[in-house]
């Protein structure tokens, strides 16, 4: 009788568990394993192997949806609450007035100083011993999430990246660097805002197309490398939207109750295109036309916003080395592009510009950058980064300019 009542028991706390979770899974859209196996169990009425199977079908749930950080993140959206606090500090995240999310650091923000006059300084010095190559150098400052002059952070925080930007930019033209500031075209065409994820730090696909438009005609008008216009006309290129697909970098720390999920955008070009795209550091090599050489079509396959990373779609990640070669355009200049995770979306683009990109990642890389670019011996070198110090002392541990 007491083993009957213990069954009875356990069978009752499963369902209930199974009930929340049943709510859950339904709530999000989609049949769970515990549903699943409910209706197994109501075909062949096998009461044993629904005990056998239904904690582990209840516990794959809730780890698949990643319940308690959805149900977490519902409760600090109901509460108004517009700062997740996270255990490292660069990884808390902030609700902007737009509605979009941003990672914020929660300790104290020095404005730009003396730093940026030394990194400056360092930048010039590797832009010179690139030109002893008469190898070219371009710095190409990204846009950040947070436009100039708009105040969309929380009361008592504060973002010191465009400060930092135009303190290092006024510094390279005072030494006489050639770059290129992407941010006063992103703030004069269309919704600023638009141009970034709502749950993740980086651009959409079209900020990076629109990115490459510019780049490539300034890489025509200072250097005199041209890129057809009809690849840069976006009539020539087909989009496909993925509706609510992307959760991003900081959607995944509070959940899409909070702020919502992202589209995300797949450009596949109405004309010929062959490319080989090759990393030994990254173990592969692909040829065929654009959208399955430089682009993994893989990575958007199934929808999974906790654990898949659709913003891959575009050069399948971050690689110490890698190389993309245009068949189509033999002719065309060798690039060299010092990059970081913005650089994910626009060096597909970038490449059909190209003969030959290759594509660095300091975060990935060893060696020395200077020998290694003189290697390679390219037309000209191009760095995209938001203005970081941590990104612009990766490049600089890296080059010697002896």
């Amino acid at each position: 009788m007491k083993h009957r009542y213990t069954i009875t028991a356990l069978l009752f706390l499963l369902l209930l568990a199974g009930g929340f979770v049943l709510l859950v899974t339904s709530f999000l859209g989609r049949e769970g394993s515990f549903e699943a196996l409910l209706k197994s169990v109501a075909q062949d009425k096998d009461v044993t192997a629904f005990l056998d199977q239904a904690e582990s079908a209840v516990n794959e749930d809730l780890d698949r949806d990643h319940l308690f950080i959805q149900l977490y993140g519902g409760v600090q959206m109901l509460s108004g609450r517009r700062v997740i606090q996270d255990m490292v500090e660069d990884n808390s995240v902030a609700k902007l007035s737009t509605g979009a999310l941003n990672f914020v650091n929660l300790g104290t923000q020095s404005q730009p100083g003396e730093d940026v006059i030394a990194r400056a300084r360092k930048t010039a010095e590797f832009a010179d011993a690139l030109e002893a190559s008469d190898i070219p150098f371009l710095y190409v400052a990204a846009p950040q999430k947070i436009q100039r002059g708009a105040e969309l952070l929380p009361k008592g925080l504060e973002d010191n990246g465009n400060a930092y930007c135009d303190a290092y930019l006024a510094e390279l033209k005072w030494l006489g660097v050639d770059y290129f500031d992407l941010r006063p075209l992103f703030e004069s065409n269309g919704i600023y805002s638009s141009w970034f994820f709502s749950t993740d730090h980086h651009w959409k696909p079209e900020a990076a197309f629109f990115a490459w438009q510019h780049l490539a005609k300034l890489m025509d008008d200072r250097y005199g490398f041209v890129t057809p216009s009809r690849f840069t006309d976006p009539a020539n290129w087909n989009k496909t939207v993925l509706e609510d697909y992307f959760l991003g970098s900081q959607g995944k720390r509070v959940g899409s109750l909070y702020a919502g999920v992202d589209d995300f955008t797949i450009y596949t070009p109405k004309f010929e295109t062959n490319l080989t795209y090759a990393s030994q550091s990254g173990g592969f090599e692909r040829t065929g036309p654009f959208q399955h050489s430089v682009c993994f079509p893989e990575r958007v396959e199934e929808w999974d916003w906790f654990g898949g990373n659709p913003y891959t779609y575009y050069s399948g990640g971050d690689y110490g080395l890698a190389t993309m070669t245009n068949h189509k355009n033999p002719n065309g200049p060798k690039v060299v592009l010092l990059r970081e995770s913005f650089s994910c979306a626009l060096a597909p683009f970038l490449a059909l510009s190209c003969s030959e990109l290759t594509t660095i990642d300091l975060r990935s890389f060893s060696g020395d950058l200077t020998e290694t670019i003189r290697a390679l011996d390219p037309d000209l070198v191009i760095t995209l980064y938001t203005a970081s110090t941590t990104k612009l002392d990766n490049m600089f541990e890296f080059c010697k300019t002896e």
